[in-house]
């Protein structure tokens, strides 16, 4: 990756956790969202690149602002989900904190496959997600990675991402 490309992520991810405030900044966690779908690859993805949001979550609406979106030559496309079975053929499924208790049936139900799992609730990457968000002690938003499962997955993440992570396994 050049070093602009890798200067231009650090900026963006670094006003993105100084716009934290004590409330809940959904557009901050989708900023985030966009940004490790973009700076992630995936083998044989053509055209479109889907971003499922399971479950409620405010991020959905502001995930939404970012649908036909230009991400590496794919065209963001932003669903939402209630079942397991709506998932479809997403390359990520950002997991609501409200469906957190899904996860285990989420990672059975894409087995196999290369889907990235994000996590609004902080320490599920340990238990499965690639991504899952933690909120520091100074309020900046931040993640953590499963490298072992996104490689499972055949999912390539930039070194760019892995060097901003908050910690990873």
């Amino acid at each position: 990756m050049r070093p602009s490309r890798i200067y231009t992520l650090l900026l963006v991810f670094g006003l993105a956790t100084t716009a934290w405030s004590q409330t809940t900044n959904y557009q901050v966690y989708a900023l985030f969202v966009v940004n490790i779908a973009k700076y992630s690859s995936w083998p044989n993805l053509n055209g479109e690149l889907q971003v499922t949001v399971y479950g409620k979550s405010k991020v959905y609406e502001e995930l939404q602002k970012q649908n036909g979106k230009n991400l590496n030559g794919h065209t963001l496309k932003v669903t939402q989900a209630n079942e397991i079975t709506d998932i479809g053929e997403s390359q990520v499924i950002y997991l609501a904190d409200g469906k957190s208790s899904a996860l285990d049936d989420i990672i059975k139900a894409t087995q196999g496959k290369s889907v990235m799992i994000i996590c609004e609730r902080e320490g599920l990457y340990k238990k499965g997600a690639g991504f899952s968000f933690i909120v520091t002690e100074n309020s900046t938003l931040r993640y953590d990675i499963n490298n072992t499962e996104l490689e499972k997955r055949l999912i390539k993440v930039s070194k760019s991402l892995t060097a901003l992570a908050n910690s990873m396994i």
